[in-house]
């Protein structure tokens, strides 16, 4: 070993250098970087490099000095010639290249050897440099230097300069080191709490390993971080989610983002709220952090209150940050939480800890699935760029397969790294089978499984709510109101929030519930085996097709109330349609065909024209396979006015033709008529209107016979029309005037818009243009305020056929544009007819 020789010794360290936030390119950058302000600083204090001994030390770097260099130099004007130089640097590079420093400062004899420079001054030098109270100087004052000496460099250097104003004694011990020390961070006061006299035991540092792939989440880290920033009590946020939404991934990611924020030290427990075992009891959890606050085995207390206690006494005054993951309730968790502000608790749990929010003041972030952009990320630094970008599509089906939750996102990536000749739709192929999905989604491990965290959360519900869990995994719609809840199951409120709160369903609108489709999927697993499964999709059905039935009769003919129907409408209207199928599919026939007639005058009304054509085919299907005659009467005729809406009239009138004959043997007249005023309209939409004069008579002679007016009204509409289409204008007007009248007797505002515009075509064809323009402004006036928008479409552009009539082909233009429109938006052929309206010259203005 050389000789000892004497050498000023300056460290130097990047606060945060591991921040996660940092890729390799941004370290890269910070090493450069680091050695630019340090050669810049030195020249500009007058410190010559060249004559400088320094060691990279990654994220730091050692440099020994040589006596020849005035130690004053290092005092007085190297810490204002770094803060220069990292200013100049900082404010030329992006955040994640910025750079703040400690630097330790001491002199002393060291010795060379082979592998470099060693002796007590370098060991002492390194341990004041990651005192905890240096860290929390930095971190607390948000500059850009902290800087921390020995006693001895102190004594013998700062103390004479004209900066020791500036430095305070603390007391440092770390490891085998147990000295005092003095502190500066130039430019900025120190906080007399940081002063204070900080405990002796070391800080522990439990933090597990963050997760290097961490994507997204920009939001919900904001929000953390704006929350942390608050002042006055001790600061709670609660995390929570869903299974395998990525509450502990999200709390682990920014803990290490912030660590330095608190010198000293991170406290760190899994609670094991929703794990296969019990839960851990805050006793032992209090057990283990005293430990790690030094506290030996026999002097922690025995009873909870009074660890506790304990606990918040060797909390109060210090910076800490406490994790607390997997919580089950705000109770397991309140034993955990200190008592002074200086403190920062992250809580994680499957459960809204609402009491926590309400007692303690906590904030809440709720996470939910990744976005697209997020999930397709998340996806890309699990798998080779090159294959994703060679299957869009089945990354986007892997995707929504996996409903953008990130547990299922990592299992299927990690499936997909690991067999590199496995096509991406190939695993789409497998996930898309709804039975065995959950299992696609499971590598072995239990916190490796969908199935087996979504159990966790499952288990702890109480036997009811478990049960509706079960049950809602009949349902076959996109989400559920209470009132369907209800026919699942009693107190079906109560049972709602318990779901709510485990995160195993979400309210996301008020009122309406649903769940993601993996949970949906554990819930149809569960439910397979559910004793009371059928009579709860009777139940189920039941409801549907009453509340169904309901609404029809208010929207058709209109009735008090007519808008809270067609809202009902449109907000189950998915699920109605699902309805449909999943009777179809478990052998309840007549469910299936009637609440497919319920929704027929909706679907009609919104010009919805190929869901009512599936819908009534599903219908006919399971009819015909149940042997159910008057479904398949129905069915066959109002499968055929919807296929008449698509131009399909061969198909239309074969099932007419078979309604007919069902109708016949049935020797049911209502049936009969409805089956003939169905023929008039799809032989009228294909200009046949002899052949549709003679169903509307024939229909008129089994209506006139019947109290019915709203039938009688129909066949009168539907002679009136042909017949007027047929030049026998008088007979036309004489059976749409009374048809009118019927109508309005009612009311039945549908049936007065129709006829209303076949005597607008009747007055247009005789050039009454006047009369015409009232009769296609009132049937606009009520297609409106039924909301029907093919209709509504139709008379507009009527009645912008009359005012070209009158010479007007401004006005006929603009309301041509407003009928093309809404063709458009119904993705309905008559727009062509309307475009080549607005294009022909001949309607030049």
């Amino acid at each position: 070993m050389s000789r000892a020789v004497h050498r000023t010794i300056l460290v130097v360290d990047v606060a945060g250098f591991g921040d996660l936030r940092r890729t390799n390119l941004h370290q890269v950058t910070v090493h450069g970087g680091l050695y630019r302000v340090l050669t810049r600083a030195f020249a500009a204090a007058g410190i010559p490099w060249e004559v400088c001994e320094d060691e990279d030390r990654g994220d730091g770097a050692l440099v020994l000095i040589p006596p020849s260099v005035p130690k004053s130099l290092l005092v007085e004007a190297l810490p204002g010639a770094l803060l220069t130089s990292l200013r100049e640097h900082n404010g030329a590079h992006l955040a994640e290249e910025q750079i703040r420093l400690r630097m330790a400062l001491h002199a002393g004899e060291i010795h060379y050897d082979e592998h470099g420079v060693v002796g007590r001054p370098v060991n002492l030098t390194f341990r004041l440099l990651e005192l905890p109270v240096l860290k929390r100087a930095l971190a607390d004052s948000g500059g850009l230097l902290a800087v921390v000496t020995s006693a001895w460099f102190y004594d013998e250097v700062v103390w004479h300069s004209r900066e020791r104003d500036g430095y305070h004694q603390v007391r440092a011990k770390a490891k085998e080191t147990d000295t005092t020390a003095w502190i500066s961070v130039p430019g900025k006061p120190l906080s007399p709490e940081l002063l204070a006299p900080i405990a002796e035991e070391s800080a522990p540092h439990q933090l597990p390993a963050g997760i290097r792939q961490f994507v997204g989440r920009e939001s919900e880290l904001g929000r953390l971080d704006t929350v942390s920033g608050a002042a006055g009590a001790v600061i709670i946020t609660a995390i929570d989610g869903t299974a395998g939404i990525g509450k502990t991934t999200l709390a682990m990611h920014w803990a290490h983002q912030v660590k330095d924020r608190f010198p000293d030290g991170q406290l760190h427990v899994n609670l094991r709220g929703f794990d296969s075992g019990e839960p851990m009891d805050p006793g032992q959890a209090l057990h283990g952090f005293l430990q790690a606050l030094d506290v030996a085995p026999g002097g922690i207390p025995a009873d909870l209150e009074t660890r506790a206690a304990l606990y918040r006494s060797l909390l109060a005054g210090r910076r800490m940050l406490i994790v607390l993951d997997n919580a089950r309730s705000a109770d397991q968790v309140r034993p955990l939480l200190p008592g002074t502000p200086s403190c920062l608790v992250v809580v994680t749990s499957r459960n809204q800890l609402r009491g926590l929010m309400v007692r303690e003041g906590a904030y809440r972030i709720a996470l939910d699935v990744l976005p697209a952009e997020d999930a397709r990320a998340l996806l890309a630094e699990r798998i080779d760029g090159d294959r994703l970008a060679e299957e869009p599509g089945a990354v986007a089906e892997l995707m929504e397969l996996c409903a953008r939750l990130p547990l299922a996102l990592s299992i299927v990536a990690a499936r997909a790294a690991s067999q590199a000749n496995l096509p991406l739709a190939a695993l789409v192929h497998e996930l898309k089978d709804e039975r065995h999905r959950l299992d696609a989604l499971d590598l072995g491990d239990t916190d490796l499984s969908v199935r087996a965290v979504f159990s966790w959360s499952y288990t702890v519900l109480s036997p009811v709510a478990a049960r509706l869990f079960r049950l809602l995994g009949v349902h076959p719609g996109p989400d559920i109101d209470l009132l369907a809840c209800e026919a699942l199951a009693p107190d079906a409120k109560q049972l709602l929030k318990e779901l709510v709160t485990a995160h195993l369903l979400a309210e996301h609108v008020p009122g309406r519930f649903r769940f993601h489709d993996l949970l949906r999927a554990y819930a149809a697993e569960l439910a397979a085996t559910e004793p009371d499964r059928r009579a709860a999709a009777e139940r189920m059905l039941d409801h549907y097709l009453s509340a169904a039935a309901r609404a029809d009769r208010q929207i058709q003919p209109v009735q008090p109330g007519y808008e809270e129907a067609m809202s009902w409408f449109t907000a189950e209207h998915d699920t109605l349609l699902a309805m449909v199928t999943f009777a179809a599919d478990h052998g309840f026939a007549e469910y299936a065909w009637r609440l497919a007639s319920a929704c027929q005058i909706f679907l009609r009304r919104v010009g919805r024209r190929h869901e009512r054509v599936a819908v009534h085919r599903t219908a006919l299907v399971a009819s015909r396979k149940a042997g159910d005659v008057i479904g398949q009467a129905t069915s066959l005729r109002q499968l055929a006015q919807g296929l008449s809406r698509l131009g399909r009239f061969e198909e239309a009138e074969e099932l007419l033709d078979e309604a007919f004959e069902i109708s016949l043997a049935l020797q049911d007249k209502s049936y009969l008529l409805h089956v003939h005023l169905a023929y008039c309209r799809v032989f009228e939409a294909q200009g046949r209107h002899r052949e549709a004069l003679d169903h509307a008579k024939a229909g008129w002679e089994l209506a006139r016979r019947q109290t019915g007016r709203g039938d009688q009204a129909g066949a009168l509409t539907g002679m009136g029309k042909q017949e007027s289409m047929l030049g026998r204008f008088d007979e036309a007007a004489e059976h749409s005037a009374e048809a009118l009248r019927l109508y309005a007797e009612l009311p039945d505002k549908e049936g007065e818009a129709n006829v209303l515009k076949n005597i607008g075509e009747l007055d247009l064809r005789l050039g009454r243009l006047p009369e015409a323009v009232r009769c296609f402004e009132r049937s606009l006036e009520l297609d409106r305020e039924l909301g029907d928008r093919y209709w509504e479409a139709y008379a507009l552009d009527r009645l912008g056929e009359v005012h070209l009539a009158c010479g007007d082909a401004t006005r006929a233009k603009a309301l041509w544009q407003q009928a093309f429109a809404i063709f458009t938006e119904l993705r309905h052929p008559d727009a062509a007819g309307v475009r080549a309206k607005l294009s022909s010259p001949e309607n030049a203005d």
